[in-house]
């Protein structure tokens, strides 16, 4: 104790004076220029620490996100491994030719045709069309072609512009990459859209020398078999288109451009006569529809329109159509050609174009529509009739695309389809198939719809690709009106294209 006394310890220094034992004080240390600026502005020091930290963390985040976006999701086994050589040049070429757009000149030469009931109409020359005539889509130059591929800035910006020109529910298939992303979210697989381009590329290989389809049509067993060239091109043009093949693709430019000319070359308000007419105009109207959507042709505005109006003023009044576009009860009023009519008076309603009594007519088919279900869910050609398979699909569609997708009625149709799936091709009516395919996706859309996609997906791509033949074409499966190559092949094409060709929506 006394020593402790005597020999005190060392003082401890603080930053400030500070007293020791009996009064004694001492000096603080010599402080340096570094530490003076760390003890004067510490609070803007942490300050500055704290958002460097930010920082970093919200780019990890973002780097995260968009490697799940792009690459890190689910379950699916395809790969995109990148394009091909070849692929990254036709990529190239469409981007280019879809940006020239803009340079917008007036046709050099026109075509008008003539009707009886209705005044001229004047159309593009179509053999002009590739960059004639046009909406502009795309507000950038066009990139050099010396350095554009699949992952050059201006291409993605380009094709980023084109998606955005459409609807939200059609954005998705003219993307590469985001077709791509859409097709491996739902599951899909390389083996899909290697059919779909097989499938196209007979289509191109089989287009008869006007234009259209149909002409040498062959049915189940290979014989001769004519189609209506006007609902067979509709269809076919439909496939491309959802392919975003336009009039100015690389590979099918030609192709589509003498579609387009074909199913404009007669009046869009045709005289509807029997069982082929009452559905190879709504057909042809979903495709004309669809095509000024997506090339932006001015001309074909009013064309499209005018035939979605002739839809309109053919609808029965119970609310459905009947063969020959007949009124009355004794109409022969049924879902199947209603079905059809309703596709294209949607596809009319995404052009943006105002049609008068749109709204009111699909209304009222989708009451009617609603008349066809059984209780078992199933959906009837006629009302109060007994419910079909092939028209389930074709009754839970038309609710979806107009405001029901999430009714009673479409979800008992679907536990219906998810329960009832065909497992082998030779059991597969691509009518009832192209139906089910968009009914199941579309449900996606709403929320816990997603089982009855994972449900019909399991075995549905597998099936359809398995059973195409080596030259494109899809053979027959199981009997249905009106077999032929070329609707059974178009048919199959839509079904496939159904993970990108509409995004899942229960709204206009």
């Amino acid at each position: 104790m006394d020593q402790q006394a005597e020999y005190p310890e060392e003082p401890i220094y603080e930053p400030e004076e500070v007293q020791d034992y009996e009064g004694a004080t001492v000096a603080p240390p010599l402080e340096s220029a570094f530490g003076k600026y760390l003890r004067e502005y510490r609070l803007l020091n942490s300050l500055l620490m704290s958002l460097l930290f930010m920082i970093i963390f919200f780019v990890a985040m973002w780097n995260l996100i968009i490697y799940v976006a792009i690459g890190g999701e689910g379950d699916s086994d395809f790969s995109d491994g990148g394009a091909a050589p070849a692929q990254q040049q036709q990529e190239k070429q469409k981007v280019v030719k879809l940006m020239q757009r803009q340079q917008k000149t007036p046709p050099t030469a026109q075509q008008t045709f003539r009707t009886t009931a209705i005044s001229d109409i004047t159309l593009p020359d179509f053999n002009e069309l590739d960059v004639k005539d046009l909406s502009p889509v795309v507000n950038a130059a066009a990139p050099s072609t010396g350095n554009v591929g699949t992952n050059n800035d201006a291409m993605k910006s380009a094709l980023k512009g084109i998606g955005l020109s459409l609807p939200k529910t059609m954005q998705q298939r003219c993307d590469p990459k985001k077709r791509i992303a859409r097709l491996r979210s739902g599951g899909g697989k390389e083996i899909t859209e290697a059919a779909i381009i097989r499938g196209l590329n007979w289509l191109k290989t089989n287009q008869d020398p006007e234009g259209s389809w149909g002409g040498k049509d062959k049915d189940d067993e290979g014989n001769p078999k004519p189609s209506d060239k006007n609902a067979m091109t509709g269809m076919a043009l439909l496939a491309f288109l959802g392919h975003c093949e336009l009039q100015d693709s690389p590979d099918y430019g030609p192709t589509v451009q003498k579609a387009i000319k074909f199913i404009t070359s007669t009046t869009p308000e045709p005289a509807i006569k029997g069982g082929p007419g009452s559905y190879s105009h709504p057909i042809r109207t979903y495709a004309l529809c669809e095509a000024y959507t997506m090339t932006k042709i001015k001309r074909l505005e009013e064309y499209a329109k005018r035939a979605a109006v002739h839809i309109i003023n053919g609808q029965n009044e119970n609310g459905g159509w009947a063969y020959n576009y007949d009124k009355g009860v004794a109409a022969h009023t049924d879902l199947s050609v209603t079905g059809w009519n309703i596709q294209a008076l949607k596809a009319a309603a995404l052009t943006g174009v105002s049609i008068d009594g749109l709204d009111e007519a699909m209304d009222k088919a989708i009451e009617y529509t609603k008349k066809c279900q059984d209780q078992s869910g199933k959906f009837a050609y006629k009302m109060k009739g007994g419910g079909k398979p092939s028209l389930t699909g074709t009754g839970v569609l038309s609710l979806q695309i107009w405001k029901n997708a999430k009714s009673e009625e479409a979800k008992k149709g679907l536990e219906w389809i998810v329960a009832n799936q065909a497992k082998e091709w030779k059991k597969v009516d691509v009518y009832e198939w192209y139906y089910h395919a968009q009914a199941c996706f579309a449900a996606t859309g709403v929320s816990g719809g997603a089982g009855y996609w994972r449900a019909w997906n399991k075995d549905f791509q597998q099936i359809v690709c398995g059973a195409q033949a080596s030259d494109g074409h899809w053979p027959h499966g199981a009997h249905f009106h009106g077999d032929t190559d070329i609707y059974r092949t178009t048919m199959t094409i839509l079904m496939l294209e159904v993970y990108y060709r509409y995004m899942p929506s229960s709204k206009v």
